[in-house]
């Protein structure tokens, strides 16, 4: 059995067509993953490369802790299964299982003995002598399913092997193979663009498009939470409702303005994860709401206060037996208008014909909300960022009541009315100068989400294992002041990440006659290790040395020191400014004409010696923008 890790995969073609984009996943030992994307969106390409049937562009591919970059398909033990079968036509289905572990040179006995338990397994043993055109459809995707059982391999692939069978087949097969995961016990990557499919056989789904990874999480988190627009109306069938609008907050109540004339109203607690940033009444969001949240209202609804009215005219219905569609507009001064258009999942008992016009009712709980520009979610499981409307005056940081001392790394002038935004994981509890009450708690994963009552706002704090604290409870909280940022007075967070121009080079040893290489920043060089040497030219060969290239690296991974003599592996540099954030001092260094923060307790104009540990580097090729390390 095996586990898998892809760290920055990529696949580049000629020309620079880039069909997977930084792919990066950890896969566990006897999961059972699902690709699923549109056709092109690279799921199959990724397939292939961790078979090896597809070169890897840039990236590690490890299978069990080992690199397995340069591996020939064979030495990989993995077994795939195709979408066309692939199977002998002159074979018998006993051939066809047995012809791997023949060409691998295995004992009669043991070939049998392996063909026939396979064949048990899938319940073909009565077929072994048939030659596949004897065969049905699913009978020839079992044959093909134990020809890669009967190698014991650690990792099934399996590329869209349904696709050539009818639906009520391929229900039965989903069936089968999920079974057959749990019987074997082995790590299973499933390709598909059937949601459907996904959704019922995955343990984790990965969701593509157009390369990129769009979103990895368990079927009912991305059915739940979807991070963005696509995944959204990508998974869950019928697709989620959307509608273009606005969102206004008066006092405590919060009203969803739609396009189409319709106004969700619900109290702010409902709506506490939507940034207040966005109720506004100016930016412009879509509101989401799938088909099962919304029902038509009856004198048997129940509602505690979880629903919001409107009004619909209904166009199209479709009775499908076990539940109704309803197809109807929110429009009704306009019935024909598409973006108006709602889906409702209706009772199989409802009755209703096109042309009328029927109440319905909206859930305040499970909707969802995303930026109509970037078309990401801003209602998240677990929110981005806390935002506040503070006054700032004589080094202090006032709001609901809270008064901060800032650091005197951040200088700003006085304003009565500033909006901060900062990272939730700059609000830690269990210290500081803050008070707050518990308003609610959701534990999810292994960490606990808080939501904070801090005056008439809701603040939220991700704090890791169980909840410590309980609804009611009062609790201290800090704020980290490198995170936070305020367009307003002009303030941004400390960037740690760093960014330095580079090149690669080579020189001629004159001692071993051999060449030494080198990680070029300025007139300063870095001594690579052999392992960055090797996926280096793994990636570029001796292309590297024509390459721009970026070396980005965290600021807590760099170590400072007053300058003492030349050394190697050590750049040189003056300090330009000095961050003081209290409770520890970040320097601005200028390194041979680019400038890096690090970690320093010094004065500006201080000659320092920066040390970058080489294996925390991230090297990327500037010129098609890929990580190569």
């Amino acid at each position: 059995m095996a586990s898998l890790s892809l760290k920055h995969i990529f696949k580049v073609y000629d020309g620079g067509v880039k069909a997977v984009n930084d792919f990066c996943m950890d896969i566990e030992d006897k999961e059972f993953i699902v690709f699923v994307g549109p056709s092109g969106c690279g799921k199959s390409t990724t397939l292939r490369m961790i078979a090896g049937l597809e070169e890897i562009t840039a990236g590690e591919l490890r299978i069990d802790d080992e690199i397995v970059n340069d591996y020939e398909p064979k030495d990989r033990n993995i077994a795939m299964v195709f979408q066309n079968y692939a199977l002998y036509p002159h074979m018998s289905v006993y051939e066809n299982m047995a012809f791997s572990l023949r060409t691998a040179h295995m004992p009669n006995e043991y070939i049998h003995d392996k063909v026939m338990e396979a064949a048990a397994i899938l319940g073909i043993t009565e077929y072994l002598d048939r030659k596949p055109k004897a065969l049905s459809g699913g009978q020839r995707q079992r044959v093909a399913l134990g020809r890669a059982i009967v190698r014991n391999p650690k990792v099934f692939l399996l590329d869209e092997p349904l696709s050539n069978l009818d639906a009520k087949l391929r229900s039965a097969m989903r069936a089968e193979i999920s079974r057959l995961h749990e019987k074997l016990g082995t790590t299973f990557i499933y390709v598909t663009h059937d949601q459907v499919e996904a959704m019922t056989m995955g343990s984790r789904i990965v969701v593509m498009k157009d390369g990129f990874v769009q979103q990895i999480d368990t079927p009912i988190n991305l059915y739940k939470y979807p991070g963005n627009m696509f995944v959204a109306g990508f998974i869950g069938t019928p697709q989620m409702n959307f509608f273009e609008g606005t969102v206004t907050k008066t006092g405590d109540e919060v009203r969803f303005a739609l396009d189409c004339g319709t106004n969700v109203d619900m109290k702010y607690i409902q709506a506490d994860k939507v940034p207040v940033k966005y109720m506004d009444g100016k930016h412009r969001i879509v509101f989401g709401i799938r088909p099962d949240d919304v029902r038509v209202k009856n004198s048997t609804n129940y509602d505690d206060g979880s629903w919001s009215p409107a009004r619909a005219i209904v166009s199209v219905v479709e009775v499908l037996g076990g539940e109704t569609l309803l197809y109807a507009n929110l429009n009704l001064d306009d019935p024909d208008c598409e973006s108006s258009t709602i889906i409702i999942k209706a009772d199989p008992d409802t009755v209703a014909r096109r042309g009328d016009v029927i109440d319905i009712e909206i859930s305040r709980r499970k909707f969802h909300v995303f930026d109509k520009e970037t078309e990401k979610s801003i209602r998240k499981r677990i929110p981005d960022e806390n935002i506040i409307n503070a006054s700032v005056r004589d080094g202090r940081l006032t709001f609901e009541g809270q008064i901060f001392t800032l650091p005197p790394a951040i200088e700003c002038s006085a304003s009565e009315n500033a909006e901060i935004s900062m990272p939730i994981s700059a609000l830690t509890i269990g210290g500081g100068s803050g008070k707050a009450t518990v308003q609610w708690t959701e534990k999810i994963g292994d960490k606990t989400l808080y939501f904070l009552k801090v005056g008439e706002v809701t603040l939220f704090s991700l704090e890791d294992g169980e909840a410590k604290y309980s609804v009611g409870d009062e609790v201290d909280f800090d704020i980290d002041f490198t995170m936070i940022s305020s367009e307003a007075l002009g303030i941004a967070p400390l960037q740690f990440t760093n960014t330095l121009d580079g090149s690669f080079s080579k020189e001629k040893n004159k001692e071993t006659k051999l060449y030494d290489f080198y990680m070029n920043i300025g007139e300063a060089r870095l001594v690579p290790t052999a392992t960055v040497c090797e996926k280096i030219f793994a990636c570029k060969g001796n292309k590297i040395f024509h390459t721009p290239l970026e070396y980005i690296v965290d600021a807590r991974a760099i170590t400072t020191a007053p300058h003492t003599e030349d050394r190697e592996n050590v750049l040189t540099g003056s300090v330009l400014e000095i961050h003081d954030y209290t409770s520890a001092k970040y320097a601005t260094v200028d390194v041979y004409g680019q400038k890096l923060i690090a970690a320093y307790d010094g004065a500006v104009g201080d000659t320092v010696d920066v040390t970058i540990p080489v294996e925390a580097m991230t090297i990327k090729d500037k010129t098609i923008d890929i990580i190569i390390v």
